[in-house]
């Protein structure tokens, strides 16, 4: 992989062309403000203007159909925007004549003033300043975490492109040579930038997205069209609108390839993998670069546009937003979650906006407004309706209780269960649990539980019930329920029976009366029941499941002549691991937060006391013992469960655990790794953590050790781990009968739990030796923190 040191003078070049861009731009900007005129040229030689812009100078000074007569002091055809572009811009003065309604030509004069409007500062630097700094903070964070990733460096790339491409919009859109080559090249190279990344972001999958030399072409046609820029601004000829054009045709084909390949990718993975990573990445796309092609370049093609560019550029953001995202939390977005209620709420409002717009024309059908006016009109009311959906759904959690307090506290209810069953060990209990959170919510007559077991022959059931039910719900559930699967819900002659549990040839059957105020189950009622049966049958499986491991477990208990295996090893790791975190849980959520305001009621009250000198004293030194005690039990907790263990990595764990213990002992350490990151899961991360701290804390306790080689290795999809020490070792044989060696003996099992290979070495007075073996392939193959089994999970 490059280093950073050969990246480092090209990251200073194109850091340094950047900040001068930014601040040439910037400089243009705040110079001098967008006059916004566009002008045609009538046969008799006259300036015409045709069209004002919305927000710029000229707007309510000059209006369609006047004529400029001088600009600058001159004649309007010596100005280089009118022979080149029909517009009109860097001008300070000009001369304009209009037609009053009487017929009588006015000829008035106009000094351009220096400085922006606050319009003009907020949409012209301020936000497209935002955005560049924003887009530039994605991309230093990208390359901190992921320089040497060429997909990184690309997407780097695609983020500063971006930025540029708007920043530059308004300079040039004056008309500035600067501005307008800026804009035209940046703007060009943005979707291919972004097939690039693709391209290589694709690879760690092996799936191609475009071949080497469609992206070549793309290049190329970039670089023309940059060329066409240039030459735009360097010529005396007039070109325009032909690179403007180009440019518009080769983004929007550019584009629709973009979106050809990734529907393409998403139907042909469509059951595969990489589906939600196609969905994904289709998605961002289309709500970047839609509203742009449908409102602005496809209608600009025909002179005609939507929505501003302005307007339509805040979505691109999508795009950069998103892979931001996807970078820093390796993690995709719930799409199907957001994609359900976005169509949801864009068919809502489909007919809410056009009922609008009917009677809005009503109401103003004299006014003579033209049909662009009447579609932006639309697009405004469509967009306010569908997010006064979105944010209806925010409304309806946070405001319907207030309103509606005779509704009731469904979620809550849901959230109170999910935290109770937590609990449960057996059968009662849950259904204890379950008929409470009825009682709570509804007001029904009684609650009554049931089991059906199917027999042999088919049709054949026997029902099992506490005696609650109605007897002829009891005869009626033996045909009633038949298939059904958990959740599921079926109305008696009298209340209803719902499935809360199905394991095997048996179901259990939750029976509700009728409520007291003689009401039907209302939808809301229902769906929450369903709920609860879902969660209920989740408990009841587990429960199976850990009943049938019991009577394994005891099988492999009694058989003691044999070693138990390795499954059942993990299990009892894993049940100890999970002790070990719900004790450190407890220790830090009571123990440790009680001792911290314990000790700030004692600061405070020895601040704001008067006390005497020696009772000052005796409650410094209590303090100091809180302090201690405080420092005690974080130092419990991290043992029992060390922060941040799979986040940092098998290496980085060892080197902070040994900093700890180099802390509290003598000895010094020796760490070798090669690779510097290992790929392990994490299981396997722990049991090497664990077995680590055991060999060190016995090097500091029993072995007396001065000196200890830790060294790993990782390579053919194994783990080899060396340790030794210069401590004052043992008797091989002792750790064959001695209960002495407990930890020792731990190691072994945990290696056997493992499917590894340990073996020690050690003679009194010649220190102590470990080689251990483990395989990683099996964890490797189940996902890890670090592989990209996120990204298509």
């Amino acid at each position: 992989m490059p280093k950073l040191s050969s990246h480092h003078p090209k990251i200073i070049a194109g850091l340094s062309i950047f900040v001068l861009l930014a601040a040439y731009l910037t400089y243009v900007i705040l110079s001098r403000p967008v006059i916004g005129i566009d002008v045609k040229l009538t046969p008799q030689g006259g300036v015409t203007v045709t069209s004002v812009a919305a927000g710029s100078w000229s707007e309510h000074k000059i209006h369609p159909g006047d004529t400029v007569l001088k600009a600058n002091g001159e004649d309007p055809l010596l100005l280089e925007t009118i022979r080149k572009y029909n517009s009109i811009e860097n001008v300070d003065s000009l001369v304009i004549q209009h037609t009053e309604p009487g017929g009588n030509p006015v000829t008035s004069s106009l000094e351009v003033e220096p400085g922006l409007s606050a319009h003009e500062l907020i949409f012209r630097l301020v936000i497209p300043g935002i955005s560049l700094l924003l887009l530039f903070g994605f991309s230093v964070y990208v390359y901190r975490k992921k320089r040497n990733d060429r997909a990184a460096l690309q997407l780097i790339l695609f983020f500063l492109s971006i930025g540029l491409s708007y920043f530059s919009s308004t300079p040039s859109g004056m008309a500035d040579k600067v501005g307008r080559v800026c804009l035209g090249t940046s703007f060009a190279v943005v979707p291919v930038f972004f097939v690039h990344f693709m391209q290589a972001y694709l690879q760690r999958f092996k799936e191609p997205f475009l071949s080497r030399a469609v992206l070549n072409v793309m290049y190329v046609c970039a670089g023309l069209v940059s060329v066409l820029m240039i030459l735009d601004v360097a010529l005396t000829r007039r070109i325009h609108p032909l690179e403007t054009q180009t440019l518009l045709i080769f983004f929007v084909a550019a584009n629709f390839l973009i979106v050809y390949k990734l529907i393409s990718g998403f139907r042909q993975h469509r059951a595969g993998e990489l589906h939600t990573l196609f969905k994904f990445a289709l998605t961002a796309h289309a709500v970047a670069f839609s509203p742009f092609l449908l409102f602005n370049a496809l209608p600009g093609l025909f002179g005609v546009t939507f929505i501003s560019a302005e307007m339509t550029a805040i979505f691109v953001y999508a795009i950069p937003v998103v892979y931001f995202y996807l970078f820093v939390t390796h993690r995709l977005f719930d799409i199907d979650f957001l994609l359900n209620r976005l169509f949801y709420y864009t068919a809502l409002s489909l007919v809410p906006a056009l009922l609008i717009l009917g009677v809005m024309g009503l109401l103003i059908h004299q006014n003579p407004y033209g049909w662009i006016v009447w579609v932006q009109i639309f697009l405004a009311v469509y967009l306010m309706i569908t997010l006064f959906l979105f944010f209806k759904e925010l409304m309806d959690y946070r405001l319907r209780p207030y309103f509606m307090k005779d509704l009731q506290d469904f979620q809550g209810s849901i959230d109170r269960f999910s935290k109770r069953i937590s609990k449960v060990m057996k059968r009662s209990d849950l259904e204890q649990f379950l008929e409470r959170e009825i009682g709570l919510v509804l007001a029904v007559r009684t609650v009554s539980f049931l089991e059906i077991t199917r027999g042999s022959e088919q049709g054949q059931a026997s029902v099992t019930s506490d005696g609650r039910a109605d007897p002829r719900i009891e005869q009626d559930l033996e045909q009633a329920v038949n298939g059904l699967a958990a959740g599921e819900m079926t109305r008696m002659y009298q209340g209803i029976c719902l499935v809360i549990g199905n394991y095997g040839p048996s179901r259990h059957i939750l029976w509700l009366d009728d409520k007291t105020n003689y009401t039907s189950f209302n939808y809301a009622e229902k769906n929450w029941l369903k709920t609860l049966a879902h969660y209920s049958s989740i408990i009841y499986e587990n429960l199976y499941l850990v009943a049938g491991l019991i009577e394994n477990l005891e099988g492999e208990i009694k058989n003691r002549n044999a070693l138990a295996p390795p499954w059942v090893l993990r299990l009892i790791f894993t049940l100890s691991e999970n002790e070990r975190r719900r004790l450190a849980s407890d220790l830090h959520d009571a123990a440790l937060q009680d001792q911290l305001i314990w000790y700030r009621k004692l600061e405070s009250l020895m601040l704001d006391y008067p006390m005497e000198p020696g009772l000052l004293v005796q409650l410094d030194q209590i303090k100091e013992g809180l302090l201690d005690v405080i420092h005690q039990i974080r130092q419990t907790c991290n043992e029992l469960r060390p922060p941040l263990l799979m986040e940092m990595g098998i290496v980085e764990a060892l080197k902070q655990l040994i900093q700890q213990e180099q802390i509290r002992s003598d000895y010094t350490v020796e760490l070798q790794t090669e690779p510097d990151t290992i790929e392990m899961d994490d299981v396997q991360i722990l049991a090497v953590y664990r077995i680590v701290q055991e060999l060190l804390r016995n090097a500091d306790k029993h072995a007396k050790a001065s000196h200890i080689i830790l060294s790993l290795e990782s390579h053919s999809g194994r783990l080899y781990f060396y340790y030794k020490d210069n401590g004052k070792g043992l008797d091989l044989k002792e750790l064959k009968d001695s209960f002495g060696h407990m930890g020792i003996s731990g190691i072994q099992e945990r290696v056997r739990s493992l499917d590894g290979e340990i073996k020690f070495a050690s003679a009194p007075d010649q220190g102590f030796e470990v080689r251990l073996v483990l395989p990683l392939t099996a964890g490797i193959q189940e996902g890890g923190y670090d592989d990209d089994s996120y990204i298509t999970g």
